[in-house]
Formats: structure tokens, sequence, C-alpha cells
């Protein structure tokens, strides 16, 4: 199963569009179909083009409490959300996520907490047998290396994300992010969206070339 993501599910529309208004979007579907090892993440009424099932992900909107989430009819093997409950531990959250959650194999848990301690709670959720197929999709900024340092996440499957970082950043990281454990990235924005001023071959050129950066760092 990949463990290499690329994310054009929450973005602004806007920044999809090519000088003469193109949509790069389909154009993307098809570069990752076309790349071997890479999945995508798109909005659940999205589509997901010729992508296979087993690599396309629905990005479920982020929530701030379990009542807040809205599953999807299934079109997809695995989902991501991103949660932040800022009135007690991450850990009970994300059991309540999964329990309303069943069937897919894989589900990506994108906590916005950063503290040690929920991260090791959500460490040991992950390794749990009969939570199988957890990935923790974790920031990878100053604040987020740091816990991750700190934590003991070691037995878990976790990916990088983003969170805002622009590509010269998020990709200067990696090797730092690989040596912490991770075994892939989910990403968005950090690989397509300072593109938006060429045109649409320009862009997915880019963007391939940069998914293929993303591959040599982890091999």
């Amino acid at each position: 199963m990949t463990n290499f993501w690329l994310a054009i599910d929450h973005a602004d529309d806007a920044l999809f569009r090519t000088p003469d208004s193109s949509d790069i979007r389909p154009g993307i579907l098809d570069l990752v179909a076309d790349t071997p090892g890479w999945g995508i993440v798109v909005r659940p009424a999205q589509g997901h083009g010729d992508v296979r099932r087993e690599l396309a992900c629905a990005g479920l909107p982020d929530i701030d409490a379990v009542d807040e989430l809205v599953v999807p009819e299934r079109s997809t093997d695995a989902v991501k959300v991103g949660f932040d409950d800022r009135q007690a531990a991450c850990a009970p959250m994300a059991l309540a996520i999964l329990e309303r959650l069943p069937g897919y194999d894989r589900v990506f848990l994108e906590p916005y907490c950063t503290t040690p301690g929920c991260l090791d709670d959500l460490a040991r959720l992950a390794t749990r047998s009969r939570c199988g197929g957890i990935v923790l999709k974790l920031k990878v900024n100053d604040e987020g290396l740091a816990a991750i340092d700190r934590a003991d996440i070691a037995r878990a499957s976790w990916v990088a994300r983003s969170d805002g970082m622009g590509w010269d950043d998020f990709s200067g990281r990696l090797p730092q992010v690989r040596a912490l454990g991770a075994s892939g990235v989910m990403v968005g924005r950090a690989v397509w969206g300072d593109t938006g001023e060429a045109g649409q071959d320009v862009r997915l050129k880019t963007i391939g070339e940069r998914m293929h950066t993303i591959e040599r760092i982890f091999a």
C-alpha cells in the first residue's frame, strides 16, 4: 500500500486554475494514475478519475467534535480526517472517529495537537491490532518535528503533512522526517500551490518532478 499521497481535497478551487482558467485537477488525477506508488486525496463527492479505488482517499472536513463528522457514501478504500479536541485528550476522540468509520482499509488521522503525550497515546491506538490500518498524518514544522522527536511513535505508521509550508521548506525537511520514522507524505499545496502563474503543462511537469523528488528522498 502506498504512503505517498497528493492532496487536492480542501483547497480553494481558484488555486487549481491556470491563467487561461483551465482546471489542472483532471491533469493531476491522470498524473497520479500514471505514477506508480502514489495515491490521491479528494473530496468525497469529487471523484478520483482513473486512480484505482485502493489508491484514493476521501478527505473529510476537519472537525472539533465527533458529532461534526460527516460520513460519506464510501467510494474509496481510505479516508482522512483532521481533528482538534480542545477539551480533552486526542486519543478518545480518535477512537470515537474510528468507530464511525468502519470498513476502510486505512484511516488517516490528522491531529492538530502537537503535545508529545497525545502523540504517544495516538501511536498506541494506531498499533492496536483491533484498530488496524491507522496512519497518523503529522505536522513537520518546527513545533511538529520537536514533538515527534520527543514522542514515542516508533511503532506507529505516520506520514508528513506540509501544513502551509512552501516546497523548498517542506522538501528540505524530508530527510529529517524520514530519519524520524515517517513512511511517506500526504501533501498538497507544498507540491502544487506555488505553480499557479504557469500554464497547465508547466504546472503538471513541476508537480511530477516534485513527486519524484519525494520518492528519491524516501528510497
